[in-house]
């Protein structure tokens, strides 16, 4: 072959790739602008916030994360795979009526496999069985499992399915863990259906994942079966309000509050509830969250919380971790928080998955949401806040124990992280919005 030949055909090849690399860029950019990838963050600031023990206190939590008011009893708490599964199973195997159950994450495995059988034998027994569950979160079950269940006669509905006609939405997913018993009993955590919790050895784990789960009855459980319901109708299904799915209840004593995070953009109830509740503070701040990459007016709030002498801690996921990206990027914004004095402790035994938010000794926030831009703006999340003291001590105990077995960052091993970790770190930073 000529020379010219070559060379012309190398030149037409160059041509075609670095067409086809322009291409990829013009459509990752275009892509990452759809998402609002380049959106400027709003700078704002929220003064005099009333202590959590004030009577209007929770009247500004309602109003400005739009959290609904009810009440309920708080009935039990578990920590561990082992305890939060038991209860689980426990509270299918005595269901009479209905069983209604959303979750994000499910994998194949013992627990799944115990989670099948449990339901299947209910509604064999007549029990109305319903699972709404995330078509991402839980991709890598078979389909044969949920054929399975389906022939049992349980309704099994994905939660938003990939549409060619809009495939942006797909990154907006349930991020709840409900369980709802007859309509009289709750449970609520962080918990998928996974042999992931009791510990993954890919990722180093020497212990069950550290989470905890929390029981409610009372009015609060017709209000989460109505959220429930609210995702059930947008799969497309058909719901009978004729039947006895929402109870009129009488009023407990305690008095909870619901928040659902359904926000998109610059919006977000979750991030309000956590801030309003962070400026209530006079005595601590504790905060749980495995994903713990808050933008920069919730570390403001946290570093004047820290100013005016609020003991301020953070616990949050170590060396053993399933999304190593998103620590690196949350390492990154260590910095100003530990300089400001803050507590930035990491678990070291297992991957840290519980998510809860503590204030003084009078306010706590459980549920789904983590610290992050995926709960702030995509995901549909779900926490329930109250003053019950129970609670407040479990939570308080679990938090200590877990911290016992953390490692407390000081600001100078910070700076010393290795060169290829802040290189990484800043990469996720770029590309938080995409979490």
């Amino acid at each position: 072959m000529p020379t010219e030949k070559r060379s012309s055909k190398k030149l037409q090849l160059a041509k075609w790739l670095g067409g086809g690399v322009l291409v990829f860029l013009i459509g990752g950019l275009g892509f990452l602008y759809l998402r609002g990838f380049f959106r400027q963050e709003v700078e704002y600031k929220i003064t005099n916030a009333p202590s959590v023990e004030e009577p209007r206190f929770p009247l500004l939590v309602v109003s400005l994360s739009n959290a609904l008011t009810t009440s309920g009893k708080f009935t039990d708490f578990w920590t561990g795979a082992d305890a939060i599964y038991a209860a689980r199973l426990d509270a299918i195997r005595n269901a009479k009526r209905t069983i209604r159950f959303e979750t994000y994450y499910m994998t194949p495995g013992r627990r799944a496999d115990e989670f099948a059988q449990a339901l299947i034998e209910r509604s064999q027994a007549g029990v109305q069985v319903q699972l709404l569950i995330d078509n991402f979160g839980t991709g890598s079950i078979p389909n044969e499992y949920w054929q399975r269940l389906r022939q049992a006669g349980i309704e099994v509905r994905l939660f938003r399915n990939f549409d060619w006609r809009a495939p942006l939405e797909y990154n907006s997913r349930t991020h709840r863990k409900l369980l709802l018993i007859d309509g009289e009993r709750v449970l609520i955590g962080g918990a998928g259906v996974s042999d992931s919790w009791d510990g993954d050895p890919e990722i180093g784990d020497r212990a069950p994942w550290l989470e905890f789960e929390v029981s409610y009855s009372g009015p609060i459980v017709s209000v989460l079966e109505g959220n429930f319901i609210q995702n059930w109708v947008y799969t497309g299904a058909t719901v009978d309000l004729a039947q006895q799915v929402v109870q009129a209840l009488p009023e407990e004593e305690t008095k909870l509050y619901v928040t659902n995070d359904t926000s998109t953009l610059s919006e977000s109830t979750i991030r309000m509830l956590f801030q309003v509740s962070f400026l209530a503070a006079r005595q601590r701040i504790w905060i749980g969250s495995p994903y713990f990459v808050p933008d920069s007016n919730t570390r403001n709030v946290l570093i004047q919380a820290k100013n005016k002498g609020v003991d301020v801690r953070i616990l949050t996921m170590g060396q053993k971790n399933d999304k190593p990206i998103v620590r690196f990027a949350s390492r990154e914004l260590y910095g100003e928080l530990l300089v400001a004095g803050i507590q930035v402790c990491e678990y070291q035994p297992s991957m840290m998955h519980a998510k809860l938010a503590l204030i003084d000794d009078d306010w706590v926030s459980t549920g789904s949401a983590n610290f992050d831009p995926r709960s702030y703006h995509h995901n549909d999340e779900l926490n329930v806040s109250t003053r019950n003291p129970q609670l407040i001590s479990k939570i308080g105990s679990l938090f200590e124990q877990a911290q016992a077995e953390s490692q407390c960052l000081s600001q100078q091993e910070w700076e010393k992280r290795p060169l290829t970790e802040k290189l990484l770190g800043r990469v996720g930073l770029i590309v938080k919005p995409l979490f």
